[in-house]
């Protein structure tokens, strides 16, 4: 990121452990998907091929009926081959030369109506890291763009970011749809992790959505797939060129280039906290008829050996949390938020510590609602104060800037970094990343009764 800052919250006292959850296993039902039709060109017993032959056997089955639907013609299945491309490989689709041209990639051939997917390294990988399920969004993805082929997309729209976004809204209404009918046993636990494989999958950082190989930041990517699983496939049929709006962001200057965004961990554990204080001493007049923001009590960052007391209450086994009663904030800083940052970025530590200035600000207006809806406002307030910074709207009293892949460490944070129970107390990282978009898009006073 940079010198900038975001915000995500959960609850009273948040977050009793940081990490990255254990999926549970997504296995496909015993009735369907009826894979007896699919054949592929590779090895079907492996565990990764075996996920795509499901995948792709109820893929053929939902777009049957979908496609018709939304198009008003039948469907024509995917009929070119499905390649589980491997080096021993010794056959490919047209848009590949050799196992090198598929290695560390997925996709739709459109001159011979074909799928391929790297099966020997990229989706492995992607399964070892981020489970099962993240396999058939994958091939949901692929489908997508098959569906974009039958029904003339391409012929109408130019940009590539477009078509990517697009399909991966399409692999949100089929994600729906294979939750919802127990195509696959898939836990929120599963959803998250497979969001954060589509993280994995965006554009570098800085690339810019003109560039004839863009796919989209993550924040756009997450974006699409869930308007997909909010909305359906009828909403992503209105994808073109510009809509939905990307979020480019450039790099600051050379010297924010150079470093990727980054900023050291100290300087966001030192600096994000006052402009957290800033950007709520100017909106919360806003939201209360002109009642002044006061200021937190304190910082209390802490050695996991000696936590604080919290109004009489010991917080060990907590590495961040808001101190309602003594009206302060703190955080584990030697071991769990310096392995966030190693991992998530410096915006994930951000996204962290602003969390729990959105708790903050919502016991300040009296909130009492249930922790998982408090937990959803206040992601959804830090999505507000996020695009206070995209905008630079604070321009005489902040010097923040976002820089590019800011608010893909922001998401990933709320996907990936929680403790043992989080997701029962607080929800899952999906609606929690849905709740700080609306934020982004919408702005404050649209989050203070945010309703999942």
């Amino acid at each position: 990121m940079i010198k900038a800052a975001l915000a995500a919250l959960s609850a009273t006292m948040l977050v009793a452990g940081c990490g990255s959850p254990t999926p549970e296993i997504p296995t496909p039902t015993a009735e369907k998907p009826d894979t007896s039709g699919i054949a592929i060109e590779g090895d079907p017993s492996t565990p990764v091929n075996k996920l795509a032959i499901a995948a792709i056997a109820d893929l053929q089955d939902y777009w049957s009926s979908e496609f018709p639907n939304l198009y008003g013609e039948d469907y024509t299945p995917v009929k070119g081959g499905l390649y589980a491309s491997t080096p021993d490989s010794e056959s490919g689709p047209e848009c590949a030369a050799s196992y090198a041209d598929v290695a560390g990639n997925a996709f739709y051939c459109k001159l011979d109506d074909s799928v391929a997917w790297d099966a020997d390294g990229l989706l492995p990988e992607l399964q070892s890291k981020y489970g099962d399920f993240v396999i058939p969004v994958v091939l949901a993805h692929e489908w997508g763009h098959a569906m974009q082929q039958r029904s003339g997309f391409f012929d109408q729209n130019e940009l590539t970011v477009s078509s990517e976004l697009q399909a991966d809204c399409f692999a949100g209404g089929w994600a729906r749809h294979a939750q919802d009918e127990k195509v696959f046993d898939v836990s929120s636990a599963d959803l998250d992790s497979a969001l954060a494989g589509i993280l994995d999958l965006r554009d570098t950082p800085g690339t810019s959505a003109q560039d004839p190989s863009a796919h989209g930041s993550g924040f756009d990517r997450v974006s699409a797939f869930q308007d997909g699983y909010d909305n359906g496939a009828e909403k992503c049929k209105d994808y073109r060129d510009g809509e939905p709006m990307v979020l480019e962001l450039p790099f600051n200057d050379a010297e924010d280039e150079a470093n990727e965004g980054n900023a050291p961990y100290d300087s966001i554990v030192n600096g994000v906290p006052y402009d957290l204080e800033d950007y709520w001493s100017q909106v919360y007049p806003e939201l209360t008829e002109g009642q002044a923001w006061q200021p937190l009590q304190g910082l209390a960052p802490f050695e996991p050996s000696s936590p604080p007391d919290c109004g009489g209450t010991s917080t060990e086994g907590y590495v961040l949390f808001y101190c309602v009663p003594e009206d302060y904030v703190g955080w584990d800083n030697s071991e769990t938020m310096p392995e966030v940052y190693r991992q998530g970025g410096d915006y994930a530590v951000a996204t962290l510590l602003a969390t729990q200035f959105g708790l903050a600000a919502l016991s300040r207006l009296g909130d009492d609602s249930d922790e998982k809806t408090s937990t959803l406002r206040g992601d959804c307030l830090a999505g507000a104060y996020t695009a206070s910074v995209i905008l630079y709207n604070r321009e005489a009293t902040s010097t923040y800037h976002i820089s590019p892949g800011d608010l893909d460490e922001g998401i990933k944070a709320l996907l990936l970094f929680r403790g043992s129970g989080d997701v029962d107390r607080q929800g899952a990282g999906f609606d929690r990343t849905r709740a700080f978009r609306q934020g982004v898009l919408e702005g404050a006073e649209d989050c203070v009764g945010y309703e999942a």
